[in-house]
């Protein structure tokens, strides 16, 4: 038998409440003379006492004692159920089992005695589904679960639950994220589920490619192939573009499991956006299917401009253009310049001469494709390249090439000679009237058309006392020769003479993929001179030189519509901003009412898109929802044109390794102090042997003060109540 102790908790400091008993009793002491003096001392005794009991009550509740009652509670182990919600629970299980998370909603909820409700009959449980977080579930939704689209990650979700619950029982195939164990996690029965001895499949698990690449160069990707189930067997690694087969090798499969690492290379030939496809051929019974083929976004540039300019003599526009282009380190320039031909005099033999013979065979055979842009400086090439070679230069420009033809006495006449395989490139025709006048000097002027052009955009970044183009070329020294040319009606004219009839000075043009243009003057170096003589700099004429050679090897940085991808990897499920720039004289940017945007899955169906813009920047945000993976394209359309990007968008399942990883689960449970769950093992124990370990109580105190009892105040009533009566009776009130 055990008593409750007694507390007190005096309400007064323990001196002030002795103070006033030792007055208090000094005072009945005193009174109590008095009153014997006159009814007696019997009746004086009476009052005394009944104030002395009033007296031991107030400082009794001054001393506010309190008994304690104290309860124990036993509590019952709290488990927390962790059903695994990654894309792998979405795999086979086993013949006539389902999937993973099939398999293990039929241990949980089926048969005659289902595990959750005896774990409820035993524990306070709760049931969480796990994917990117751990997702509490109601009664009746674990039999309704899909997998996620996220892999879970096991030590944050077993950390989260200290605390919570005292044991965890994790459902899953492995295949989740583990960094390992720490003192904030809660011991974990790990229950595998499916089959790795019967799992088939083929997965790309890595690809080692860079996100830049140069043209030209050789690009090397490594990949390294995973297989499960198919030994003996030899795999081919394919590289493609855009469904054309690149390149490819075959891989023997030794083992299994096996990983294969395998090196791919390629040389690409075009710049811009490339969307690269690494696959395996799908092979018979494979569980994954996804898993075959990665696509790979990649942007090539060039590392540098090569190229290649030919002069028809020594000049002064021979020698300033040369030095333009020199001056930019981003162009690596060969040229060649004829300082004799046939037909000159000369008087020594030609084995004493120390001049160089022009290597046209070497250059337009074997290495016309390592160039970017081909330059003809008043330049008669009749006289030097045969057909064959003209036609290699066609060719040249129709793959993507650029070239580019500059005025002069000794530039070809296609009027007089007849029209060869070059007369196509050229944005222009030759009169049969008149070729190269040379009067008194021409001044020039751009075009409407040319005014609006990306490469005559030289005036951005000048000083604002240049004001601008018109008084730029007004002030400009007229040229002393120009070729007179017709240009044709797909090439466009962005500067002209300053005359009654005005004469194509600049011209540009399309041929097949590439770009062409015609510079009709030998006398442009003037233009760099003149501003030499006023004082002034030369950057507007050393601009125009590299705009030329920018817009000629489509520079993207020219682009009036820019389409910016962001630099993360884009996912299914996840919402996807790009960013759409136009350059800031282009007039397509002006209003928002004539650009129009699209995106397109990899079906080629058109989907919802936002669009945000920032005003006056220039610069529009579209965002999207891409729901599966593949190929998404984005098409900007404006008055001008129409501008296509594509990016590259993963799934779930792409990068998947769907075998169970069974040990990855042993790792977790002896980490965590738990225990792995064998086929010969019975769950339900398991449970209740780690779960009893974790039970707890509690005791329960309750403090309850004796002032606060009906008892204590009905006696400190009744004293005070008969002394009243007392002192009424005797005479004394």
């Amino acid at each position: 038998m055990s008593l409750n102790p007694l507390t007190i908790a005096p309400v007064f400091p323990l001196w002030l409440i002795l103070l006033l008993l030792i007055l208090g009793l000094a005072g009945i002491a005193l009174q109590h003379r008095t009153t014997r003096e006159k009814l007696g001392t019997r009746k004086a005794w009476i009052i005394s006492l009944l104030r002395t009991g009033v007296m031991a009550l107030i400082v009794a509740c001054a001393l506010n004692p309190s008994v304690i009652f104290r309860k124990a509670h036993n509590l019952l182990p709290s488990v927390a159920v962790l059903v695994d919600l990654s894309p792998g629970m979405g795999q086979p299980a086993g013949p006539q089992k389902g999937t993973r998370l099939e398999e293990a909603m039929a241990i949980l909820t089926q048969g005659p005695h289902p595990l959750l409700r005896s774990l409820k009959e035993r524990f306070r449980v709760s049931v969480y589904g796990l994917s990117d977080s751990a997702r509490p579930l109601g009664d009746n939704e674990p039999v309704r679960l899909e997998p996620a689209d996220h892999q879970a990650n096991a030590g944050r979700i077993l950390a989260g639950l200290n605390g919570k619950s005292s044991l965890a029982v994790l459902f899953s195939d492995g295949n989740m994220a583990w960094e390992g164990g720490s003192a904030r996690q809660v011991p974990a029965i790990t229950v595998p589920l499916g089959n790795r001895q019967e799992y088939r499949d083929i997965l790309i698990k890595e690809v080692k490619a860079p996100a830049l690449a140069f043209r030209k160069r050789e690009v090397a990707i490594e990949v390294t192939i995973k297989s499960y189930g198919y030994k003996g067997l030899s795999l081919p690694v394919l590289l493609e573009e855009s469904g054309k087969l690149i390149t490819a090798k075959n891989i023997p499969i030794q083992t299994t499991p096996a990983e294969v690492t395998v090196s791919l290379s390629f040389v690409p030939d075009e710049v811009g956006q490339k969307n690269i496809s690494i696959s395996v051929p799908q092979q018979v019974g494979e569980n994954i299917l996804e898993n075959n083929q990665i696509l790979i976004p990649m942007k090539i540039m060039r590392d540098k401009t090569r190229i290649l300019m030919v002069s028809g003599r020594p000049s002064m526009n021979y020698r300033f253009m040369r030095s333009a282009l020199k001056s930019d380190p981003s162009i690596d320039l060969l040229s060649f310049v004829i300082l004799r031909t046939f037909s000159d005099i000369l008087n020594a033999p030609t084995h004493e001469l120390s001049l160089t013979p022009f290597p046209a065979e070497t250059l337009f055979t074997r290495e016309l494709t390592r160039f970017d842009l081909v330059i003809f400086d008043n330049f008669d090439y009749t006289v030097y390249l045969r057909p064959e070679y003209l036609e290699s230069l066609r060719n040249f420009v129709k793959e993507g090439g650029g070239f580019a033809v500059i005025g002069g006495p000794n530039l070809f006449d296609e009027g007089k000679k007849g029209i060869s395989p070059i007369g196509d490139i050229l944005p222009f025709r030759f009169l049969e009237e008149k070729f190269y006048r040379r009067d008194p000097p021409i001044g020039v002027r751009v075009t409407l058309k040319g005014a609006g052009h990306p490469l005559m955009q030289i005036f951005d970044d000048f000083p604002e006392d240049d004001a601008g183009p018109d008084r730029f070329w007004k002030e400009m020294p007229p040229v002393d020769g120009i070729n007179l040319m017709d240009v044709k009606k797909t090439s466009t004219v962005l500067m002209e003479s300053a005359e009654a009839i005005p004469w194509p000075v600049l011209a540009v043009g399309d041929y097949g993929k590439g770009r062409t243009l015609a510079l009709a003057t030998d006398y442009a170096w003037k233009w760099y001179m003149g501003r030499v003589a006023d004082g002034k700099g030369t950057q507007p004429y050393l601009r125009l030189m590299h705009r030329m050679v920018r817009w000629l090897t489509k520079d993207p940085g020219l682009d009036p519509v820019q389409i910016i991808m962001p630099e993360t990897a884009a996912a299914a499920g996840r919402e996807m901003e790009v960013r759409v720039r136009f350059r800031k004289d282009d007039p397509s940017g002006a209003s928002d009412a004539a650009v129009s945007f699209s995106v397109f899955n990899p079906e080629g169906i058109r989907i919802a898109s936002q669009l945000k813009s920032s005003p006056g920047s220039g610069e529009h945000i579209v965002s999207f929802l891409p729901e599966k993976s593949g190929v998404y394209q984005l098409k900007v359309e404006t008055p001008q044109g129409l501008t296509v990007a594509s990016t590259v968008v993963a799934g779930p399942l792409d990068r998947l390794d769907g075998a169970p990883d069974h040990d990855r689960l042993q790792r977790i449970a002896e980490t965590t102090g738990g225990q792995y769950v064998s086929e010969n093992d019975d769950l339900l124990k398991v449970i209740e042997k780690h779960a009893r370990k974790g039970s707890n109580h509690f005791v329960e105190q309750t403090r309850k003060p004796l002032w606060a009892s009906p008892v204590v105040m009905a006696v400190l009533l009744g004293l005070l109540s008969a002394e009243w009566y007392f002192r009424r009776r005797w005479g004394l009130i």
